[in-house]
C-alpha cells in the first residue's frame, strides 16, 4: 500500500497594523523605511484595533494632556473649561491641536485613543 505524500502546510501569513504618531514627517518616513513592508501595514488615520502604536515621546504637551484627562473625567467641553478655569474657546483650540496630533476627528476618538496609548 502506497502512502500519499502530504503537502507541506503553509503557515498563515498575518500582517500587523502599525500606527505612527510623530510630529516630524522626516522621522515618520525613517520609521516607515525601517519597518519591513511585507510584514506591516501603516494606517492613517489611526485604527483603534491596531496591533502596534509607535508614539513619539512628548507628543502631547502637559497642558494638552491635562485637558484630555479632564475631558475623559468630566465629559463636556463646558465642564472642562469651568474646572480648569479656561475660556471654552481656548479649550476648543487645544482640542483642535490634540485632534491633529492624534489624527482623529472627535472627542470620543481622541479620549479612547489617548487611553489606549497611555497618554493620560
Amino acid at each position: 500500500m502506497k502512502r500519499k505524500r502530504r503537502k507541506p502546510r503553509r503557515i498563515a501569513e498575518q500582517q500587523l497594523t502599525v500606527v505612527i504618531f510623530c510630529r516630524n514627517p522626516l522621522a515618520t518616513s525613517l520609521i516607515k523605511q525601517v519597518l519591513p513592508p511585507e510584514f506591516f501595514i501603516v494606517k492613517e488615520p489611526p485604527s483603534l484595533g491596531a496591533d502596534l502604536f509607535i508614539v513619539e515621546e512628548g507628543l502631547l504637551t502637559p497642558t494638552e494632556q491635562k485637558i484630555l484627562h479632564a475631558l475623559v473625567e468630566l465629559g463636556t467641553l463646558k465642564a472642562v473649561a469651568e474646572h480648569l478655569h479656561y475660556n471654552p474657546t481656548t479649550i476648543k483650540r487645544y482640542l483642535c491641536r490634540i485632534y491633529k496630533k492624534l489624527k482623529v476627528k472627535t472627542a470620543p476618538q481622541a479620549t479612547a485613543l489617548a487611553v489606549r496609548l497611555g497618554l493620560i
